[in-house]
């Protein structure tokens, strides 16, 4: 029952530090929590013979510390609100696929520029501080993108549709690349919808390692993917339907 204590400690500290929780998965500590109250009720009607006048308070007083939990973690649930970008981080024959979408009221035109905006990625992109452009425009236009701990690296534009597309291949094989990954690409894309725009951004990573550390990657960083992609969605809307309104 301890062990199983500690890992439930483990599982709420893992909920407690994603910023984008669901309903659904309060909703399901909430039953765990109900479970265990039921399951002291249980204890002290059928079992409290067993149990001295200690311990049968002792049961009792936790079953209530929990019960409280669950009714404020319920109505917590109540209040969490869904973020518009519409985000989803998968494992996929071994890579890490996130994908994020968003709406804006906003003209593709307007939705283009900003998004190829290479200098202003830096201002809404939580882990970039500085985007250089190296040479080109187009396919084969290179980048340079620094990080807040003063690492950097490059990035070549492989996908350009005017308008509609832009990829990008990281330098993951450059020496100095900070990251334990041995692949790494985005896609953004943008198309008309009926009140504005949508786009999307899709990044494939393939971690380094063997399969006890991809797997430990792919499940430390599924959470930071996500946060990090609605986070540029919702700073890129906001920048977008600015403009729009001029």
């Amino acid at each position: 029952m301890g062990g199983g204590l500690l890992g439930f400690a483990a599982l709420l500290y893992v909920l407690a530090k994603n910023r984008f929780v669901s309903r659904a998965s309060v909703h399901e500590i909430v039953l765990l929590d109900i479970l265990w109250v039921i399951a002291s009720i249980v204890t002290v009607a059928f079992f409290g013979p067993l149990l001295t006048a200690t311990g049968i308070s002792l049961v009792t007083i936790v079953a209530m510390v929990v019960a409280f939990f669950a009714i404020a973690q319920f109505a917590g649930a109540a209040k969490i609100v869904k973020p518009r970008p519409v985000a989803d981080v998968s494992s996929r024959n071994g890579d890490l696929i996130a994908t994020v979408k968003r709406e804006v009221k906003a003209p593709t035109e307007t939705v283009w520029e900003v998004m190829t905006d290479h200098p202003a990625y830096a201002d809404v992109a939580s882990n970039i501080t500085k985007v250089e452009v190296l040479a080109g425009e187009g396919i084969g236009m290179t980048r340079r993108c620094h990080g807040p701990k003063g690492e950097s690296w490059e990035e070549t534009c492989d996908l350009f549709v005017p308008g509609r597309a832009f990829g990008f291949r990281i330098h993951t094989e450059a020496e100095d690349y900070p990251y334990p990954l041995s692949a790494l690409s985005g896609k953004w894309l943008v198309k008309p919808v009926k009140d504005g725009s949508e786009f999307s951004i899709e990044i494939t990573a393939t971690p380094k390692g063997n399969a006890l550390a991809r797997w430990v990657f792919t499940m430390v960083a599924k959470h930071h993917f996500k946060a990090v992609l609605i986070d540029l969605a919702d700073a890129w809307a906001t920048r977008m339907e600015g403009e729009a309104r001029g």
